[in-house]
């Protein structure tokens, strides 16, 4: 990775979303010298006073293992700022899949072949993670984009700030992801703890 000190080379535009109690901004820019459409998000590096830089670094080598994977979001390039550090992401032009399930419109209904191939693609992202030993743990509709809305793009999975790698003898006991999507505990799982 290459880290720079300065975003001179973009231009800024619309904030596409807000994560984590506004811990991160992503924004779309657009790069001045090719003009090429990027996700730009800006992490805070110190959030409710700890330092974060590790779990960012964190975020980016997965990243990094990710682009082996069409289903995953590319990272373009890394900047690191005295109090932020942003991250350039492939930009995905449909916007959370989660837009296209609950809209009321029957021109945007999705069909049942949209519906395979996108789930087929989805657990094709799930198994590239598995078979590398991570899992996503903050996978949910918001955090599953499409390349492009009309026609219907393919699936991009982002946000992998609460991934963790895992390992055949080390038991992950942490609860973590989106409080809305947190199922209840196993029965199975509780009663051997």
């Amino acid at each position: 990775l290459r880290y720079f000190e300065y975003l001179n080379e973009l231009i800024y535009f619309d904030t596409l979303r807000v994560m984590g109690c506004d811990f991160s901004v992503v924004r779309k820019c657009i790069e001045n010298s090719t003009g090429r459409e990027y996700a730009a998000k800006f992490l805070r590096k110190r959030r409710k006073g700890q330092d974060c830089r590790m779990e960012i670094i964190h975020e980016i080598a997965v990243l990094e293992l990710a682009t082996a994977s069409p289903r995953m979001v590319k990272l373009h390039q890394v900047y690191e700022m005295a109090s932020e550090m942003v991250l350039i992401l492939e930009f995905a032009a449909g916007g959370e899949i989660f837009n296209q399930c609950v809209s009321d419109r029957d021109d945007e209904a999705l069909s049942e072949e949209d519906v395979k191939r996108l789930m087929r693609q989805i657990l094709e992202g799930v198994s590239f993670f598995h078979h590398n030993n991570v899992v996503h743990l903050d996978l949910k509709p918001q955090n599953i984009l499409l390349t492009s809305s009309c026609p219907l793009g393919d699936v991009k999975i982002v946000d992998f700030g609460l991934s963790r790698r895992v390992s055949s003898h080390h038991e992950l006991r942490e609860i973590m992801g989106t409080p809305e999507y947190v199922g209840e505990p196993h029965p199975m799982l509780t009663s051997a703890a």
